[in-house]
């Protein structure tokens, strides 16, 4: 097989920017209420996803915002966290109180503050910004009220922590500047937390003076000698001291007060240093902008397009249509410029610019924390997808202690809300007990995507407490094990006082089935754990049987939350109101109308898919269609919760509960493609989705979480190309070939450590090629139904036939397939 690839993703990437029509609105809070309209006060007022251009490298993130004539840059680190832990005490605060005052402390990441620019002659002026993702660049161009253009470019360098600003204009123009810490109001923000309490209850504030409950930060500015420097340091009242330093000053000028001159490039440089990394982040940054270069600029330059260019060359996706390639770009940029500490994972919302985070801007490892990652793995971008594991690795002594602590058995048992390093975010435990295996769900599709050896040795610690936790934790009963004590949603005790504890959840049923499967086969390739594997097996092969019904049985469905007016049988037709499908839990909550986690046993889970039995696939497309349909009937009534009251408001707008849901909306469209749900169906909802509420930094209109949707079309356009979770490789069975009749892609990895690319013309498969990294046998469903199948390779030429093409292959070989 030829190494020449069908097509240079690195070229198809260079088309595509996003843009920004005006000055963001929501930094630096985000604006969404998340406190259920004051229910949860603890959250009112607090920060949510926010609509600025983003970037970064991993380590060090920006976010660009401001009014025309202040343009600032609000910068953090990922390690840069207030780490002030629950006590393990806390642990048992999953109770009634916690719906007013839950079991939360301070531990959250936090932002240093803003490099604000003042440019007077921009008041007033008119907007653009755009992102190119082959390079990582910002771009935003200023058009005065006289005609005057000042454009600036912004970057943080790929290899090394420093945002660099380059200014020009068509006529000379002054530029001032100054650094203001996230509760310093004013330079084009009034809004800020309130340390103090100063500030009674002006909603212009957070509403809780996280001052009064937990450390105050110290923090240092000083402005000398062309340089403006300081720190921010939370050290008061926390476990471990976190301190970040910056320093920043305009190359080849003496003072903090630069002039831009046409013709010519205004550079600044501001680098940041942390405690994570160096002993002394003030120094360091001092002396890194002091002494930096315009040479140093142009490495710098030179290692971070190289660096882009390394990435965007990993794998990549072409077909025709311009929005969901530019969407599926977006994505993977976002998760690129916030994901590369392997240690400190990017937060819930990607990047902190508010001292008051929504859940505190934790890892919440109840499906949010680990979606972003899985449009990474297939992708190859493995460096990414490190970080998906420090918390849950970090976490594993107190996750022990807290299962013999409450449950008298050995395994790991955690908290929702988890911080770096071991540090407990969020003690709620709210009787949910997947979050352990959810997470395990996605190391292990990591391990047999890729089957790195390496890497399955330093998650095997992990994954062998999981095993343990459900082998004590099950119960069993007449051959046949259940689960009691587990929610698909997140309840208080109140609830469980009144209803009774919840059982048998559906996607925990599917992530176990296939965690120990995947285990067992896990542990055999490592020669481990021998003497369990059958026990594991066994356990997997009498899991109770998913609940399921049929939706005219659950008109007095028992929810957590308000769901609203309408009934599940007021939104589906009656004429599918008997057709079986899968509900969230065989005891608690059969149905909810704005929360489908009852398809996480399929996406992520992968308990379900194509190759399972016929009537298990019904009922998992059934469940779907149902979904769809209630999110069909939201919108045509206007009955969602959310719904806009505005007359005016777009009907898709009263859309939710399915494609649009606020939650678990990532995960549904995979889910969709892998039980083969009309591929036209989704093409359309995921299209209509981003025209309507696709934001240009990857998140979404109105839903208050971050990163999570930068991986909904990530997955949903790698699955519907390639699924091979099942072993064996699918190629575009979940496209829409009379809609998009020609696609491609390369570089994507399938189930048994295969990198696959694969070619569509005018609805038909073209070209298939294959390289084996473990040269495992490669099974492939035949992309040219009852035609006979070329394989061209080491060992010479085959001729195979049949539904699916098996053949062997050697480790490092490459191969063609193509119809004969």
């Amino acid at each position: 097989m030829s190494q020449e690839r069908l097509f240079d993703p690195y070229e198809v990437v260079k088309k595509h920017r996003t843009r920004f029509s005006a000055p963001p609105r929501l930094v630096p809070a985000g604006g969404v209420d998340v406190s259920g309209g004051g229910r949860w006060r603890i959250w009112e007022h607090a920060g949510t996803k926010i609509d600025a251009p983003i970037f970064g490298n991993g380590d060090m993130l920006a976010a660009f915002a401001g009014p025309t004539e202040f343009p600032q840059f609000w910068v953090t680190t990922n390690d840069f966290w207030q780490m002030s832990s629950n006590a393990n005490w806390e642990f048992f605060h999953d109770n009634a109180v916690a719906k007013h005052d839950p079991a939360v402390g301070l531990g959250s990441p936090r932002p240093v503050g803003r490099l604000v620019f003042d440019i007077p002659a921009l008041a007033g002026a008119s907007f653009e910004a755009w992102q190119e993702f082959a390079t990582a660049t910002t771009h935003a161009r200023y058009t005065t009220v006289d005609g005057a253009e000042v454009e600036i470019i912004s970057w943080v360098a790929a290899q090394e922590n420093v945002l660099i600003v380059e200014f020009t204009a068509d006529r000379e123009t002054a530029v001032g500047v100054d650094f203001r810490f996230p509760d310093e109001v004013g330079q084009g923000c009034d809004v800020g937390v309130d340390f103090e309490g100063s500030g009674g209850q002006d909603a212009s504030l957070s509403g809780t003076f996280v001052g009064l409950v937990g450390g105050k930060p110290v923090q240092v500015m000083t402005r000398r000698a062309g340089l403006i420097s300081g720190s921010r340091t939370f050290a008061d009242g926390v476990d471990v001291p976190t301190k970040v330093g910056f320093a920043g000053r305009f190359l080849g000028e003496h003072g903090l007060e630069g002039v831009i001159r046409s013709g010519e490039t205004l550079t600044f440089v501001l680098p940041l240093r942390s405690w994570a990394k160096t002993s002394r982040p003030v120094e360091y940054a001092r002396s890194r902008a002091t002494w930096i270069t315009a040479d140093d600029l142009a490495l710098l330059r030179e290692q971070h397009e190289n660096w882009w260019r390394e990435y965007w060359g990993v794998s990549g996706i072409h077909i025709g249509d311009a929005l969901l390639e530019e969407k599926y770009y977006l994505g993977q940029f976002m998760m690129g410029c916030l994901s590369r500490d392997p240690d400190f994972p990017p937060n819930i919302l990607g990047i902190s610019t508010f001292d008051r985070m929504a859940w505190n801007g934790n890892y919440k490892v109840n499906y949010n924390h680990q979606s972003p990652y899985l449009g990474l793995l297939a992708a190859g971008h493995f460096e990414q997808a490190d970080a998906h594991d420090a918390p849950y690795l970090a976490m594993l002594d107190i996750g022990q202690e807290m299962s013999r602590r409450l449950l008298g058995h050995g395994g790991v048992y955690l908290p929702l809300g988890l911080g770096p390093a071991g540090m407990v975010s969020e003690a709620l435990l709210l009787h949910m007990k997947s979050p352990a295996v959810h997470g395990a769900i996605n190391m292990l599709m990591r391990y047999r995507l890729t089957l790195d050896a390496g890497y399955l040795r330093s998650v095997y610690p992990f994954l062998r407490a999981v095993a343990e936790f459900w082998e004590h934790d099950l119960v069993e009963d007449d051959g046949v094990f259940r689960i009691v004590g587990d929610g698909m949603h997140e309840r208080p005790t109140s609830h469980v006082l009144a209803h009774g504890l919840p059982e048998n959840p559906g996607n925990t049923l599917g992530y176990l089935r296939t965690f120990f499967r995947q285990f067992t086969e896990a542990s055999t390739d490592l020669g481990l754990d021998a003497e369990h594997r059958e026990r594991w097996l066994h356990i997997a092969a009498h899991l109770s049987p998913y609940p399921v019904g049929v939706i005219a049985d659950i008109a007095e469905n028992e929810t957590l939350w308000n769901e609203g007016e309408a009934t599940i049988v007021d939104l589906v037709p009656e004429s599918f109101q008997r057709e079986p499908v899968f509900l969230n839990e065989e005891k608690g909550s059969a149905w909810s109308l704005h929360f489908p986690g009852n398809i996480m046993q399929i996406y992520p889970g992968g308990a379900i898919g194509l190759g399972s039995p016929h009537d298990e696939l019904a009922v998992a497309r059934n469940t779907v269609h149902a979904l769809a349909l209630t999110e069909e009937g939201l919108g045509a009534t206007g009955a969602a919760v959310d719904a806009p009251t505005d007359a005016d408001a777009h009907p898709h707008f009263r859309k939710a509960g399915a494609w649009n849901a606020t939650n678990l909306s990532c995960l549904f469209f995979p889910a969709a493609v892998r039980v083969g749900y009309d591929p036209e169906v989704i093409w359309r909802e995921l299209s209509e989705r981003l025209a309507f509420r696709g934001m240009p930094n990857g998140y979404i209109e109105g839903n208050p979480h971050g990163i999570e949707n930068l991986s909904t079309v990530p997955n949903t356009l790698q699955e519907m190309m390639l699924l091979s979770h099942e072993g064996v490789l699918r190629l575009f069975r979940g496209w829409p070939r009379r809609l998009q009749p020609d696609a491609a892609f390369t570089g994507l990895w399938a189930t048994g450590a295969f990198v696959v690319e694969a070619a569509l013309a005018e609805g038909e498969v073209v070209s298939v090629g294959i390289l084996s990294h473990r040269g495992l046998e490669c099974r492939v469903e035949n992309p040219w139904p009852g035609r006979e199948v070329r394989v061209e390779g080491p060992g010479g030429d085959r001729i195979l036939s049949g539904a699916e093409i098996v053949f062997g292959t050697v480790e490092g070989g490459r191969y063609r397939l193509a119809v004969v």
